[in-house]
């Protein structure tokens, strides 16, 4: 049996936040990380091109924990809006036997019942976060959906708003060079 921490986002760009969280869980629940990047978020809009910001993803894999891998299911998706229960559906198919975590942000704790499936969701994966200080918790929901907080605050005060405003550089090297070289956000 093995252990995955399916890790969904955006990653518009991907950031060193991103990656220690990442590292942290890794090592915590003795799990490989899958990334997911999202085609079509439900609550966001890109800035990049799927194209754009899965080059970004796996120039920064290498700092990423040993095992890590990316999943393009939802990047391959032609429906207009991506779920995460079809991606935790989808992988627990391919892996029926294995643990698997499902890490969101502490920002998306408080809205998780707005989720599609969200009951399925957790009974399919364990929903891990982080809490952060500047955001209160419902606890009513974080006890609903079994939710465990594994406490890791050293993720930084980067955002991908910040890198894409030129207000932080906290990014792996070779993003850095990609956002350049494709003429990115701020350039």
């Amino acid at each position: 049996m093995a252990n995955y921490i399916l890790f969904g986002g955006t990653f518009d760009p991907i950031h060193n936040g991103h990656i220690r969280m990442a590292t942290y869980a890794s090592m915590k629940l003795n799990a490989d990380v899958v990334f997911v990047p999202a085609r079509s978020p439900r609550w966001k809009n890109p800035t990049s091109s799927s194209n754009e910001r899965l080059k970004m993803l796996k120039a920064a894999l290498k700092y990423c924990p040993s095992g890590s891998s990316i999943l393009d299911y939802e990047l391959k998706s032609k429906d207009d809006i991506n779920y995460s229960i079809d991606t935790v559906r989808y992988f627990k198919n391919i892996h029926p036997n294995d643990k698997i975590y499902f890490l969101i942000g502490a920002d998306q704790v408080n809205r998780f019942a707005e989720w599609k499936n969200a009951e399925e969701l957790s009974k399919l994966a364990t929903i891990i976060f982080s809490s952060r200080p500047n955001i209160d918790l419902d606890q009513d929901i974080i006890n609903l959906y079994n939710m465990v907080d594994i406490k890791f605050y050293e993720s930084g005060e980067v955002s991908s708003t910040k890198v894409r405003q030129l207000k932080s550089l906290d990014i792996p090297y070779e993003v850095c060079e990609i956002i350049e070289n494709d003429r990115l956000y701020y350039i």
